[in-house]
């Protein structure tokens, strides 16, 4: 049943739409003001070629506007020129991440631009709003119409500066779609990695006011699939899991990049810690497996502590993807797991956190940084047998008691943590999710109670959202 769920709200959305929300049960919290983005894949097809994976989809923002005349929303396509391109033509142009072209080697051989899906999140940040996606530049957006303005590449600092032949192959450097927010001070980082003769991780640093530095350039040995990186006051943190991808066989378009991701199991996971400030980063080693997302990281006199949701190895789809029939073989259970770095001896230790499996962790903003009590997710019951989740838990990471709320066959999304004004401790706020329900094949939103998982309140959208991926939470004023 959780396939056919999740196929049948896969289903590709042909409205957009400006209307006032209804609230079918409860009441809206009146202190609740702001506007929630949110970001995922509005259309997993293009002329009869349903894509091969779902971070194919092209990106179909939501916006929802708190007021004290109730919740305004909007959806909009993220109008790219691929998209644009796509779209004139009635027929796919592109590759992507999971999808080659019909007609075989012929049609796919060399075409090394990818379709820029913008897709996968969105923030608010240096006074734009940026929809973002995994290996390529972001797009900005009129946070109010939803309009795409064009790429955006930080005054040229995305822009290839390499040799002539590096600038053709990859003209746009990547900039992943999980950047982190330093309240303190006034920072976001994030990162991508680039493939060439050495292959690299870059580092972006931006400022408040939006300016980036000069991209800072690390070499790795392989060209690893990184999804997910953590802060720390002093660090960035990232995991150099076992995992990377075929790139000759996947430049030549004998496979699409989500077809060429290998994993050995026999070698160890790479940690970098790399100094926020300059320097070299310190290496660990831990067992093999894969995070695609991290819950959180902190400093705790001389450990660094990471919350990570762990599978034993990358997970595999038989065939191309679910969203085309094929069943799911190989998906490892992820589960929140505690990395604690020493920095004293080198070592690094793992302890599972909760027996409950779960996805899209979130945090309350004033957890960050600091050490976290608690973890909120999507997921499911322990045991739980597949990928698709029905609920979203609460964990106490100092008591370990999970609290959760399931809603049956129906999906609901990655919860953004909202808190309360003068909130008092690390609880005190709302949950934010987007449920898909089966029965009805439309999209709700729902506003919990962060502490208990309480329902306050219930808004019927008047169309379906496809299961999406990242959103951000903007206060209002």
């Amino acid at each position: 049943m959780s396939i056919e769920t999740y196929r049948d709200a896969s289903r590709t959305v042909d409205e957009e739409v400006v209307t006032r929300l209804p609230v079918v049960s409860g009441a809206l919290p009146p202190g609740l003001r702001g506007v929630l983005f949110r970001n995922g894949p509005g259309r997993q097809e293009r002329g009869g070629l349903t894509y091969g994976h779902p971070f194919d989809g092209d990106g179909m923002l939501t916006r929802f506007a708190f007021t004290p005349q109730g919740v305004l929303y909007r959806n909009r396509f993220v109008e790219t020129r691929e998209f644009l391109a796509e779209r004139a033509a009635r027929k796919p142009l592109f590759r992507g991440f999971g999808t080659n072209l019909p007609g075989g080697l012929r049609a796919n051989l060399l075409r090394i631009r990818f379709k820029n899906a913008a897709n996968t999140s969105v923030i608010r940040w240096g006074g734009k709003l940026l929809a973002l996606w995994e290996g390529g530049l972001p797009h900005a957006i009129d946070p109010d119409s939803l309009a795409c303005e064009g790429r955006h590449d930080f005054e040229g600092q995305l822009r290839h500066q390499g040799p002539a032949v590096m600038r053709w192959l990859t003209p746009e450097l990547p900039f992943s779609a999980h950047p982190k927010v330093d309240p303190e001070r006034g920072e976001l980082y994030n990162f991508g990695t680039l493939f060439g003769p050495r292959h690299k991780l870059l580092i972006h640093r931006v400022d408040a006011s939006g300016q980036m530095d000069t991209p800072r350039a690390l070499t790795l040995d392989r060209l690893a699939f990184l999804h997910d990186f953590t802060l720390t006051r002093r660090f960035l943190v990232f995991f150099l899991f076992p995992v990377s991808f075929d790139v000759a066989r996947s430049l030549l378009g004998l496979l699409p990049p989500a077809e060429a991701i290998q994993q050995r199991l026999d070698a160890p996971t790479r940690i970098w810690l790399v100094p926020r400030d300059g320097g070299p980063p310190r290496t660990f080693e831990a067992r093999p497996g894969f995070v695609f997302h991290f819950a959180g990281a902190f400093e705790e006199s001389e450990r660094v502590v990471v919350d990570g949701f762990r599978m034993e190895r990358f997970p595999r789809v038989e065939g191309s993807s679910v969203l085309r029939g094929s069943p799911v073989v190989d998906y490892p259970s992820p589960m929140l797991t505690r990395f604690t770095l020493d920095l004293t001896d080198g070592s690094v230790q793992e302890r599972q956190l909760t027996e409950h499996p779960g996805e899209l962790p979130g945090l309350m903003p004033r957890a960050t940084l600091g050490p976290h009590r608690y973890v909120w997710a999507i997921g499911g019951p322990p045991g739980h047998p597949d990928p698709f989740f029905h609920g979203i838990w609460k964990l106490d990471t100092t008591t370990g008691e999970t609290r959760s709320r399931s809603w049956g066959d129906d999906l609901p999304g990655e919860p953004v943590l909202v808190p309360r004004p003068g909130a008092r401790g690390e609880d005190d706020g709302w949950l934010l999710s987007l449920v898909y329900r089966a029965a009805s094949r439309r999209s709700e939103l729902v506003v919990l109670d962060a502490s208990t998982l309480e329902e306050e309140a219930r808004l019927a959208l008047p169309h379906h959202v496809p299961p999406g991926f990242h959103g951000t939470w903007v206060p209002e004023g």
